[in-house]
C-alpha cells in the first residue's frame, strides 16, 4: 500500500471545487460572479485556495505546482473553480 503521501486523488468537478470554495470563503459570492478580489482574495489567499484544494482533491499532500498568472484575483469564482478543475485533472492524466 503507497504511503498516504503519494495517494492520488481523483478527479473533481468544478462543481466540487466551487462549493468547497464557497465554504472556505463563508459562503460569500454564491452566486459565481464574484471576483476574488471583491470576496478579498489577494495573491498569497489563491495561493491557500489553490493548497486547500489540492488538499481535498488532489494527492494528500502535494499537488502541482500552480504556475504565475494561472489564477488572478480578477477571475470569477466560478472561473477559478474551472480552472482548478482542469488542473486537477491534468494532473490526474500525468499520474497515470
Amino acid at each position: 500500500m503507497p504511503a498516504e503521501t503519494h495517494q492520488l486523488g481523483r478527479h473533481a468537478s468544478a462543481e466540487e471545487i466551487f462549493d468547497l470554495l464557497l465554504a472556505l470563503l463563508g459562503g460569500a459570492g454564491d452566486e459565481g460572479g464574484s471576483t476574488l478580489e471583491s470576496l478579498g482574495v489577494d495573491d498569497d489567499g489563491l495561493g491557500a485556495l489553490w493548497d486547500a484544494v489540492c488538499e481535498e482533491f488532489a494527492e494528500r499532500t502535494v499537488g502541482p505546482e500552480l504556475e504565475p498568472g494561472t489564477l488572478a484575483g480578477s477571475m470569477t469564482l466560478e472561473a477559478a473553480a474551472h480552472t482548478m478543475a482542469l488542473l486537477l485533472a491534468e494532473m490526474g492524466d500525468d499520474a497515470g
